[in-house]
């Protein structure tokens, strides 16, 4: 089981330290104040509207470690990382993963994102998936390159998908890492 791994001491470059461990029913606010400490800009680009509480409360309130696991890095009770592992149980997609990784804009640039990814990476393989997926927008080129450098490779461009913050349209990566 995926929750026997955690909780886990870590140490960043820099020396920073944080605590990997799976997100709780207890994390409501503490993830407020994580995602309330993004840029617009940051936000822009995640999936869910976490400026809204009711979808903070809905994710713990429905918390299901088969089709999400949340790992968090907190450094004390402040929540500075979160990556989660999408799956599908079931069905034709039921080998594959999404990957999502945020960090808190005072924690990058300190080996956080690619310590979550192996995590995430450990996680898949333990859980017997054999690719992962990540969609980054084209013009994220520091994502793309942590991504390219964690053994991501570009699968399709999806040309004029999203919309970016001032309603522009910007190409959708598609990018894979196999497992096995």
């Amino acid at each position: 089981m995926l929750l026997e791994r955690y909780p886990k001491e870590v140490e960043l470059k820099g020396g920073k330290s944080v605590t990997l461990r799976p997100m709780v029913r207890t994390d409501e606010e503490e993830l407020l104040d994580f995602f309330g400490g993004l840029t617009d800009l940051d936000r822009l680009y995640l999936r869910n509207d976490v400026s809204n509480p009711g979808v903070i409360r809905d994710w713990i309130k429905n918390i299901d470690y088969k089709r999400v696991f949340p790992i968090l890095a907190c450094a004390g009770s402040r929540i500075v990382g979160n990556a989660t592992l999408h799956r599908k149980p079931f069905g034709w997609m039921r080998h594959m993963g999404g990957v999502r990784i945020v960090i808190s804009p005072d924690y990058r640039k300190h080996g956080l994102a690619r310590l979550l990814a192996n995590e995430i990476f450990d996680n898949s393989i333990d859980e017997e998936l054999e690719k992962l997926t990540a969609e980054v927008v084209a013009d994220q080129k520091t994502v793309l390159e942590v991504f390219s450098k964690l053994g991501f490779r570009e699968e399709a461009v999806m040309r004029d998908y999203v919309l970016d913050a001032v309603g522009n349209r910007q190409n959708l990566v598609i990018m894979t890492r196999d497992l096995i």
